[in-house]
Protein backbone atom coordinates (compact mmCIF):
# COMPACT_ATOMS: atom_id res chain seq x y z
CA UNK A 1 0.00 0.00 0.00
CA UNK A 2 1.82 3.85 -1.23
CA UNK A 3 2.34 5.83 1.88
CA UNK A 4 1.61 9.62 1.80
CA UNK A 5 3.16 10.84 4.42
CA UNK A 6 6.93 10.84 5.58
CA UNK A 7 6.54 11.30 9.04
CA UNK A 8 6.48 7.75 10.43
CA UNK A 9 9.24 6.67 7.39
CA UNK A 10 11.48 9.54 8.80
CA UNK A 11 10.65 9.82 12.39
CA UNK A 12 12.11 6.59 13.74
CA UNK A 13 15.70 6.91 12.77
CA UNK A 14 15.53 5.31 8.76
CA UNK A 15 17.71 8.19 7.72
CA UNK A 16 20.56 7.06 9.58
CA UNK A 17 22.04 6.15 13.13
CA UNK A 18 25.62 5.98 15.07
CA UNK A 19 26.82 4.41 17.95
CA UNK A 20 28.70 5.58 20.30
CA UNK A 21 30.10 4.11 23.49
CA UNK A 22 33.01 6.52 25.14
CA UNK A 23 32.51 9.73 27.11
CA UNK A 24 32.50 11.52 23.57
CA UNK A 25 29.36 14.00 21.65
CA UNK A 26 27.65 12.11 18.88
CA UNK A 27 26.34 14.65 16.59
CA UNK A 28 23.79 14.30 13.70
CA UNK A 29 24.35 15.06 10.19
CA UNK A 30 23.94 18.61 8.94
CA UNK A 31 20.23 19.24 8.55
CA UNK A 32 19.57 16.32 11.28
CA UNK A 33 18.66 15.81 14.97
CA UNK A 34 18.86 12.98 16.86
CA UNK A 35 15.12 11.52 17.15
CA UNK A 36 15.51 8.48 19.07
CA UNK A 37 17.99 6.87 21.49
CA UNK A 38 18.50 3.55 22.52
CA UNK A 39 20.63 2.20 25.38
CA UNK A 40 22.19 -1.23 24.67
CA UNK A 41 23.26 -0.83 28.26
CA UNK A 42 22.72 0.95 31.57
CA UNK A 43 23.82 4.16 30.77
CA UNK A 44 23.90 7.42 32.78
CA UNK A 45 24.26 10.10 29.90
CA UNK A 46 26.99 12.63 30.29
CA UNK A 47 25.07 14.90 27.88
CA UNK A 48 21.83 15.78 26.16
CA UNK A 49 20.91 18.72 24.67
CA UNK A 50 17.41 19.67 23.22
CA UNK A 51 17.74 20.84 19.49
CA UNK A 52 14.86 23.24 20.25
CA UNK A 53 16.80 25.27 23.34
CA UNK A 54 15.85 28.64 23.04
CA UNK A 55 14.21 28.71 19.74
CA UNK A 56 11.31 30.81 18.96
CA UNK A 57 11.31 31.79 22.58
CA UNK A 58 10.31 28.48 24.07
CA UNK A 59 12.07 25.91 26.47
CA UNK A 60 13.72 23.67 26.23
CA UNK A 61 11.22 20.84 24.56
CA UNK A 62 12.58 17.92 25.37
CA UNK A 63 14.68 16.29 28.46
CA UNK A 64 18.09 17.81 28.61
CA UNK A 65 21.02 18.27 30.50
CA UNK A 66 22.36 21.44 29.90
CA UNK A 67 19.11 24.18 30.43
CA UNK A 68 19.62 26.19 33.23
CA UNK A 69 16.04 26.86 33.90
CA UNK A 70 14.91 23.12 33.46
CA UNK A 71 12.68 21.32 30.58
CA UNK A 72 9.38 22.35 30.77
CA UNK A 73 9.54 23.94 34.41
CA UNK A 74 7.85 27.38 34.49
CA UNK A 75 5.93 27.34 31.27
CA UNK A 76 6.83 29.50 28.34
CA UNK A 77 7.55 32.44 31.03
CA UNK A 78 6.52 33.39 34.72
CA UNK A 79 5.41 36.97 36.40
CA UNK A 80 8.54 36.60 39.16
CA UNK A 81 7.74 39.94 39.83
CA UNK A 82 4.52 39.09 41.32
CA UNK A 83 3.64 41.35 44.76
CA UNK A 84 0.39 40.74 44.92
CA UNK A 85 -0.58 39.82 48.94
CA UNK A 86 -3.16 37.55 50.24
CA UNK A 87 -6.11 39.01 48.02
CA UNK A 88 -8.69 37.51 45.47
CA UNK A 89 -9.07 39.11 42.06
CA UNK A 90 -12.35 38.23 40.29
CA UNK A 91 -12.71 36.89 36.63
CA UNK A 92 -12.45 39.89 34.41
CA UNK A 93 -10.36 42.49 36.62
CA UNK A 94 -6.89 43.49 36.17
CA UNK A 95 -3.60 41.58 37.53
CA UNK A 96 -0.35 44.10 37.34
CA UNK A 97 2.45 41.74 36.09
CA UNK A 98 6.02 43.00 35.02
CA UNK A 99 6.14 43.56 31.57
CA UNK A 100 6.40 40.32 29.59
CA UNK A 101 6.09 40.14 26.05
CA UNK A 102 5.89 36.50 25.91
CA UNK A 103 2.56 36.37 27.68
CA UNK A 104 -0.42 35.75 25.18
CA UNK A 105 -4.38 35.41 24.95
CA UNK A 106 -5.10 31.77 25.61
CA UNK A 107 -2.34 30.49 27.83
CA UNK A 108 -3.34 28.73 30.52
CA UNK A 109 -1.92 30.03 33.96
CA UNK A 110 -0.95 28.23 37.41
CA UNK A 111 -0.38 29.91 40.62
CA UNK A 112 2.75 28.33 42.54
CA UNK A 113 5.02 29.10 45.20
CA UNK A 114 7.97 31.46 44.79
CA UNK A 115 10.11 28.63 47.09
CA UNK A 116 9.84 26.01 43.90
CA UNK A 117 13.00 25.30 42.70
CA UNK A 118 12.75 21.75 42.04
CA UNK A 119 9.28 20.53 40.70
CA UNK A 120 5.90 22.89 41.08
CA UNK A 121 3.23 22.97 44.00
CA UNK A 122 0.43 24.40 42.62
CA UNK A 123 -2.35 26.41 44.50
CA UNK A 124 -5.73 24.86 44.19
CA UNK A 125 -7.05 28.45 43.10
CA UNK A 126 -6.30 27.51 39.69
CA UNK A 127 -7.06 23.70 38.59
CA UNK A 128 -4.64 21.58 36.63
CA UNK A 129 -5.21 22.07 32.85
CA UNK A 130 -7.37 19.72 30.82
CA UNK A 131 -7.61 20.34 27.39
CA UNK A 132 -9.50 17.22 25.90
CA UNK A 133 -13.11 18.68 24.62
CA UNK A 134 -16.06 18.46 26.88
CA UNK A 135 -13.42 18.27 29.92
CA UNK A 136 -11.55 21.62 29.45
CA UNK A 137 -10.35 22.61 33.00
CA UNK A 138 -8.16 25.26 33.72
CA UNK A 139 -8.00 29.07 34.10
CA UNK A 140 -6.68 31.64 31.15
CA UNK A 141 -5.85 34.27 30.05
CA UNK A 142 -8.49 36.30 28.17
CA UNK A 143 -6.61 39.66 27.86
CA UNK A 144 -2.78 41.34 27.89
CA UNK A 145 -2.39 44.96 27.42
CA UNK A 146 -0.05 45.91 24.63
CA UNK A 147 2.99 46.86 27.12
CA UNK A 148 2.13 43.23 28.51
CA UNK A 149 1.91 44.72 32.05
CA UNK A 150 -1.86 44.44 32.55
CA UNK A 151 -3.63 40.52 32.31
CA UNK A 152 -7.16 39.65 32.80
CA UNK A 153 -8.03 35.57 33.85
CA UNK A 154 -11.07 34.32 32.46
CA UNK A 155 -11.51 32.80 36.68
CA UNK A 156 -11.47 34.46 39.89
CA UNK A 157 -7.62 33.93 41.39
CA UNK A 158 -6.62 34.01 45.19
CA UNK A 159 -3.22 35.03 45.53
CA UNK A 160 -0.85 35.46 48.67
CA UNK A 161 1.99 37.41 49.44
CA UNK A 162 4.61 34.17 48.31
CA UNK A 163 3.01 32.92 44.87
CA UNK A 164 3.20 33.78 41.56
CA UNK A 165 1.79 32.97 38.23
CA UNK A 166 3.49 31.13 35.31
CA UNK A 167 2.12 30.70 31.88
CA UNK A 168 1.29 27.24 29.95
CA UNK A 169 1.39 27.72 26.17
CA UNK A 170 1.06 24.84 23.02
CA UNK A 171 5.34 24.54 23.50
CA UNK A 172 5.67 24.48 27.09
CA UNK A 173 4.94 22.63 29.81
CA UNK A 174 5.28 22.84 33.82
CA UNK A 175 6.76 20.60 36.53
CA UNK A 176 9.92 19.14 34.73
CA UNK A 177 13.24 18.66 36.11
CA UNK A 178 16.52 18.66 34.81
CA UNK A 179 17.45 15.28 33.52
CA UNK A 180 21.21 14.89 34.56
CA UNK A 181 21.89 11.92 36.64
CA UNK A 182 19.57 9.56 35.44
CA UNK A 183 20.42 5.88 34.73
CA UNK A 184 18.67 4.78 31.38
CA UNK A 185 18.03 1.19 32.10
CA UNK A 186 19.55 -1.34 29.11
CA UNK A 187 16.72 -2.31 26.21
CA UNK A 188 14.73 1.27 26.55
CA UNK A 189 14.51 4.05 23.75
CA UNK A 190 13.78 7.22 24.48
CA UNK A 191 12.39 9.79 21.41
CA UNK A 192 12.84 13.41 21.05
CA UNK A 193 15.08 16.10 19.34
CA UNK A 194 18.71 16.49 20.04
CA UNK A 195 21.67 18.07 18.91
CA UNK A 196 24.19 16.52 21.26
CA UNK A 197 24.19 13.09 23.08
CA UNK A 198 27.39 12.33 25.12
CA UNK A 199 26.77 8.71 26.52
CA UNK A 200 29.07 7.86 29.88
CA UNK A 201 31.73 5.39 28.64
CA UNK A 202 30.77 1.90 28.48
CA UNK A 203 32.09 -1.59 27.80
CA UNK A 204 29.00 -3.41 27.99
CA UNK A 205 27.54 -1.65 24.43
CA UNK A 206 26.74 2.06 24.82
CA UNK A 207 24.34 3.77 23.23
CA UNK A 208 22.47 3.78 19.53
CA UNK A 209 21.34 7.45 18.42
CA UNK A 210 18.67 7.50 15.12
CA UNK A 211 18.54 10.85 12.79
CA UNK A 212 15.79 12.33 11.28
CA UNK A 213 14.99 15.63 9.68
CA UNK A 214 15.28 18.86 11.14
Amino acid sequence: MGQNSTEVAYGFGQLGSIHGQVALPLIPPKGMVIVAIQFLADNTLAKLESASTGSLGYGANYIDTETAAFFNFEGITNDVDSTMTSETVAAGADITIAANAKVKVGQYVLLVNDSDTVGITIDSTTATPCYERGFEAGTQVVSVNAAGTTITLDKSITFDNSQHLIFIDEHNGAGGQDASGILYPKGLTIYGRWKSVTPEADTDGGIICYFGPK
